[in-house]
């Protein structure tokens, strides 16, 4: 029996990740291109003796690349898109199982996605009606609330000494901050990029992320309770009320009673709203139909960054996958 397998979030994963994979290793796109990457799905389905056959397009830096997986094998396959349109609707109506549109999803799952997919349309983004969300409230757990405080602390302090690269400061900012990040305990909490900074080791690319860390740590700052509202991606945070918050913390344990943590269910609300500005994003970059609206990338990107952390347990955010 044929199984139509589009909505499998962990097969398609895997084949994109293989996908990447082979594009890297045949130099045609590097990690730079990670961050405006897209992903669209033509068709998957498994067939009868369990062998996966999908259609997908990878896009990015303005290129577009196609994989077959045919006989349980994956490929690059030099089609063009009309090209792959057609092959979609050929296979659409060759193979039954594909006209199964149900979502494989619970009734709070349902509830999330139809909530959030009124409030993008509202905003003039567009959104497949059918975009599932990936999080099971059953199988996810959220960060303890001090983790998120350490985590918040640590990053902005670390922004503080990128700002300073960028102004030609960084002996200067370094000597000043570096402390306060050891008196507050949080060494021990830096991700990558926040180390390379610290220990001078940082590319102008890590100053400029680092830079751009703020929107991630205004996610955390909303997770605690101490941001009223997130939704609108279109203008950057309020540095101004961050430094405010966070000079106001003495220790740890300030932010600690500073802050009141979310549910995990409003956490995850947030999360899917932020996973669908990053699905329409990805998707106007390959349907010239799509609206974004008034979204900004970057800022998408960012505190949807911050949002996926605190509901895993990854410890590195720029170690996560999130895919769109």
């Amino acid at each position: 029996m044929e199984i139509n397998q589009m909505f499998n979030r962990e097969l398609k994963e895997a084949l994109v990740n293989t996908s990447i994979g082979v594009l890297m290793q045949n130099n045609l796109m590097t990690e730079k291109d990670f961050k405006g990457l897209g992903v669209s799905m033509g068709y998957l389905f498994t067939t009868e003796e369990q062998q996966v056959e999908g259609l997908f397009k990878i896009s990015f830096s303005g290129q577009t690349h196609y994989f077959a997986a045919q006989k349980g094998k994956l490929m690059m396959v030099n089609i063009n898109e009309e090209m792959f349109q057609q092959t979609v609707a050929y296979m659409e109506g060759c193979h039954p199982c594909l006209k199964n549109r149900e979502l494989p999803e619970t009734p709070k799952q349902k509830e999330r996605r139809e909530k959030n997919n009124r409030l993008v349309g509202s905003q003039g983004i567009t959104v497949g009606d059918n975009v599932m969300t990936r999080w099971d409230d059953e199988s996810v757990v959220v960060k303890e609330k001090e983790a998120i405080c350490k985590r918040a602390i640590a990053c902005f302090y670390v922004i503080q000494i990128a700002c300073d690269i960028g102004n030609n400061n960084y002996e200067e900012g370094l000597n000043y901050f570096k402390p306060i990040l050891e008196k507050l305990g949080v060494m021990d909490q830096l991700n990558s990029k926040e180390k390379r900074i610290i220990d001078g080791t940082y590319s102008m690319q890590d100053a400029i992320d680092m830079d751009w860390a703020y929107e991630a740590f205004w996610s955390l700052c909303w997770c605690l309770g101490l941001v009223k509202d997130i939704s609108d991606a279109s203008n950057v945070c309020d540095c101004d009320m961050a430094i405010k918050l966070m000079q106001s913390c003495k220790s740890v344990q300030d932010l600690v009673k500073k802050s009141k943590l979310r549910s995990k269910e409003e956490i995850l609300d947030e999360l899917d709203l932020y996973f669908r500005y990053n699905w329409a994003i990805n998707d106007a970059k390959v349907n010239a139909n799509a609206s974004i609206g008034n979204l900004n990338p970057s800022i998408v990107i960012e505190r949807r960054r911050g949002l996926e952390w605190v509901v895993t347990d990854e410890e590195d955010w720029y170690d996560l996958t999130m895919p769109a």
